[in-house]
């Protein structure tokens, strides 16, 4: 369809209602029907037509909130990537050396399982002499340099040329003895920080390939036993589903994100992330009437007083 043909569809045929014509066709030009329309829609429609009173503008508001708030995610998630590569570089590289020949050697890793799913030792080894090799020929500065100067590698270097996936597989690989070196600087269960920065991945490719992430819902819940984390949802009231155990906000929602950023960043850097979300809620309040500004915060799983998290 034609942009006019697109405006005329959802004008006659979906009934949406335009504030200005004008703007709608810049925009879906802009952005496109399917990332606009068919990804933001879902608040303002029942049985596939839109609401009374749902404007085009409605939509794009809800679409400019979720532009905004991957990138403040994104920058949280960045800031998570670079603390948790620093903390399993250090202990990498002052339990097993800064040689790869040395630290990559497979009993200092924790023996494969067997599982049919499982990230082999041999795949670990292979993924990061392959990443390595690739960063020498593409003359990255860092591997140029060393590669020149050293014939080796220390962790700390190749820790910054690994995706923060790459790097948590590698995680997962870890003797226990040392995941519990790295979490303890989280306070955390070695395992309950795997699994954080596992969602913390997921979200962070939402953000890079911007996908919907205000209502995105991760297929595994969160851990949340043990005090410090259950104090968290104590805090906000939230209730257990009695089937389950797990809360019935914050397992696998946004909420859930928000509750991982708590835990994870540095009290400076969730202050700012805190800050420049509360900002975005408040501007979208103001563009929405209060049942769709209810409905984004519900998909979300935040509560009334979900800003009481600080």
């Amino acid at each position: 369809m034609t942009i006019d043909e697109q405006v005329n569809f959802l004008k006659n045929e979906k009934k949406l209602k335009f504030k200005s014509e004008k703007l709608a066709k810049r925009v879906l030009q802009e952005v496109g029907y399917y990332k606009l329309i068919n990804a933001y829609k879902i608040p303002f429609i029942i049985n596939n037509q839109y609401l009374d009173n749902v404007y085009f503008e409605d939509i794009y508001n809800l679409y400019k909130f979720d532009t905004e708030l991957k990138t403040i995610v994104f920058e949280a998630a960045t800031n998570i990537e670079i603390n948790f590569k620093s903390l399993l570089s250090e202990v990498i590289s002052s339990q097993y050396g800064i040689k790869e020949k040395i630290y990559l050697k497979k009993e200092n890793f924790a023996p494969d399982t067997g599982k049919a799913d499982e990230y082999t030792f041999a795949q670990m080894k292979k993924h990061i002499k392959d990443s390595i090799k690739k960063q020498v020929d593409n003359m990255q500065p860092a591997v140029k340099w060393y590669n020149e100067n050293y014939k080796y590698f220390p962790f700390w270097v190749v820790v910054n040329i690994l995706t923060i996936g790459s790097v948590s597989r590698i995680y997962g690989k870890l003797k226990d003895s040392d995941k519990i070196i790295v979490a303890k600087n989280y306070k955390l269960p070695y395992d309950y920080l795997g699994s954080y920065i596992r969602h913390i991945n997921l979200v962070r490719n939402i953000c890079a390939h911007n996908d919907v992430l205000y209502r995105y819902k991760s297929i595994n819940s969160i851990p949340q036993k043990i005090k410090n984390v259950k104090d968290i949802y104590e805090k906000l009231g939230i209730l257990k589903n009695p089937k389950t155990g797990r809360y019935f906000k914050g397992s696998n929602d946004f909420l859930a994100t928000i509750i991982i950023f708590k835990l994870l960043l540095s009290k400076e850097n969730f202050n700012l992330f805190y800050t420049k979300f509360k900002g975005l809620l408040s501007k979208l309040k103001k563009t929405l009437s209060p049942i769709f500004y209810e409905k984004i915060l519900d998909e979300m799983g935040l509560p009334e007083n979900w800003f009481e998290i600080k």
